[in-house]
């Protein structure tokens, strides 16, 4: 019993700690349009995730990037009198 309650003790800050930065990270892969799995696993190791959150927060959100995209390409096909 008291080896089961170390070892819950032992893994308790990890969890503390990388919860919420696994549930940013999946709410920013959410609304940024990148790999939501991909990005929640990295949120979840420990050191990588602050470095993977940090990029993450600076990245250019895909969803924009492509309507972007289709807009300028439209912009492009029609003909300027």
């Amino acid at each position: 019993m008291y080896n089961e309650i170390q070892f819950i003790l032992t893994f308790l800050p990890w969890i503390i700690f990388t919860a919420p930065i696994a549930i940013v990270s999946y709410l920013l892969a959410k609304e940024k349009g990148r790999n939501i799995v991909k990005w929640t696993i990295l949120g979840c190791v420990p050191f990588i995730n602050v470095l993977c959150l940090w990029y993450f927060i600076g990245a250019a959100n895909k969803n924009h990037e492509e309507k972007l995209d289709i807009i300028l390409r439209s912009l492009q096909d029609k003909p300027t009198n």
